[in-house]
């Protein structure tokens, strides 16, 4: 890199709200079953291939705070490739409980600003002839979407190819025409008009959302700062971390999806409602209204490769407290669809710069304690990322058997719960604050139990009529909007 590039507002802001008690890094566990009669030496081979790799923007780049100007991203040249790729293993008998434990303990550390933000750990020892690769890198550099492009871009579809790209090699953006970036410049001369326009429409968006929070204004949708208070908005005093995983068959969930007419995404948080709920009841702390979800949503064209963070947010109700599954599941349609109805107006610039603002001022309010007096905008981040597709993946000859993302908290909550598909799999990673919610488990193998019984409950020809949707709600579907990190 010639020059120095500034920092984006929505990555800075990842940057500017950061601190030792809530690091705001995504990372993910990938677990891989090696091949049968792999030699003694097979993980030692990979890591030196990995450490070995090239590394590409923007896994080069290092945050630069001067004292009068702008943040900006600077290449870092030459780069300790040790630091960032480590190998280690677990005791025996190397269960999976095991693992958990190591990585809430490396997810919970704050990366070194003065290098590149990423780490890749390779944590070989697994029981099952299988081995784990753990990763973080800072949310500053890259959402979901493109995070997901670079990870399951750098595994191979073929179990005999032993080809190693590794994930800080791979580069979608060259894959593009120069045609495709000629376009991109061009378009880059009316970016600032586009941002200013976009505020406009996201301040008087916002103006709305204030309007019917004061019911000043008549609106469907859940608006920010009406969430009830539980335990998951607690405040985050201490840098511990509790992480809990569970896997669900996608295609019996479409099946439901199906079913109901309506997304996989509206069945997860209904089923994630439920086990909520019932986490609560069980600690006796029953909640009085419904539960909020706060839902990341890419507004990343399919064109778009870059790794910048390109997403806005949605709040979803989760269903009335101890509603049937069958009920609370069309109160979630409800509430989606409404809320998707609200942004489905609004420009990509505008959405982004609705989430900087709001994500700004919940970070302000956390840091002055004022949230501790006024009523949260949620009570769990609920993020799905779509992955690429029903083909087995492989690293060297070893397949990919699961892929758990593990997250950030954001301000005002401290549980979160992030999606990722791959082939049949629906794997969900939990990430929560210890001391708030240290039984973790509890809540993943509620997910597993409420799903069982939606699936036994689901009955063929129960579906909800199409006219219930909006024509607005389809609006917003056809223009793009997609769940994500």
């Amino acid at each position: 890199m010639s020059k120095t590039i500034p920092i984006p507002p929505l990555d800075l802001m990842f940057f500017l709200t950061e601190s030792a008690r809530s690091p705001k890094h995504v990372g993910a566990v990938q677990i891989f079953e090696m091949p049968k009669n792999a030699p003694l030496n097979y993980l030692q081979d990979i890591v030196a291939r990995l450490k070995a790799a090239p590394v590409a923007p923007p896994f080069s780049y290092t945050p630069h705070f001067p004292a009068i100007g702008i943040p900006q991203w600077r290449d870092s040249g030459e780069i300790e490739i040790d630091y960032h790729v480590r190998h280690s293993a677990l005791p025996k008998p190397g269960t999976e409980d095991q693992l958990m434990e190591v990585i809430q303990r490396l997810h919970s550390v704050l990366l070194d600003r003065r290098r590149p933000c990423w780490i890749c750990q390779v944590i070989e020892g697994l029981e099952g002839n299988r081995f784990a690769i753990y990763s973080k890198i800072h949310h500053a550099y890259i959402d979901g979407m493109s995070g997901v492009k670079r990870m399951y871009g750098s595994l191979s579809p073929s179990p005999t190819s032993k080809k190693i790209q590794a994930t800080w090699s791979y580069s979608p953006e060259d894959k593009r025409s120069s045609g495709s970036n000629d376009r991109t410049q061009k378009k880059g001369g009316n970016q600032l008009v586009s941002q200013a326009l976009g505020m406009v429409e996201a301040y008087n968006f916002l103006t709305k959302m204030g309007l019917q929070l004061l019911r000043l204004k008549e609106g469907q949708a859940q608006t920010p700062f009406s969430a009830k208070r539980t335990r998951m908005n607690q405040p985050i005093e201490w840098d511990s971390r509790s992480t809990a995983v569970c896997s669900l068959p996608l295609d019996r969930v479409k099946r439901i999806s199906k079913a109901r007419d309506c997304t996989v995404n509206e069945v997860v948080l209904a089923i994630i409602g439920a086990a909520l709920d019932e986490y609560l009841n069980a600690r006796g702390e029953p909640p009085r209204a419904p539960l909020v979800a706060l839902c990341p949503m890419s507004v990343r064209s399919k064109e778009d490769d870059s790794a910048r963070t390109q997403v806005s947010a949605v709040h979803v109700r989760l269903g009335d407290p101890g509603v049937n599954l069958s009920r609370r599941l069309q109160q979630v349609v409800e509430s989606s669809q409404a809320s998707k109805a609200e942004v489905s107006t609004l420009s990509a610039n505008a959405m982004m710069d609705y989430g900087v603002i709001i994500f700004a001022l919940w970070e302000l309010m956390e840091r002055s304690k004022i949230d501790r007096f006024v009523a949260p905008s949620y009570n769990v981040l609920v993020s799905n990322v779509p992955g690429p597709g029903d083909s087995d993946l492989y690293l060297s000859g070893s397949r990919m058997v699961a892929s758990y993302p593990i997250s950030t908290l954001l301000p005002g909550v401290n549980l979160n719960i992030t999606l990722l598909s791959h082939g049949n799999s629906l794997d969900f990673g939990l990430l929560a604050d210890r001391h708030a919610l240290p039984d973790l488990n509890r809540v993943s193998a509620d997910i597993v139990k409420q799903f069982a019984a939606m699936e036994k409950a689901a009955k063929p020809g129960h579906k909800r009529k199409a006219s219930t949707r909006s024509a607005s709600t389809r609006k917003s579907r056809s223009q793009g909007l997609r769940r994500s990190s």
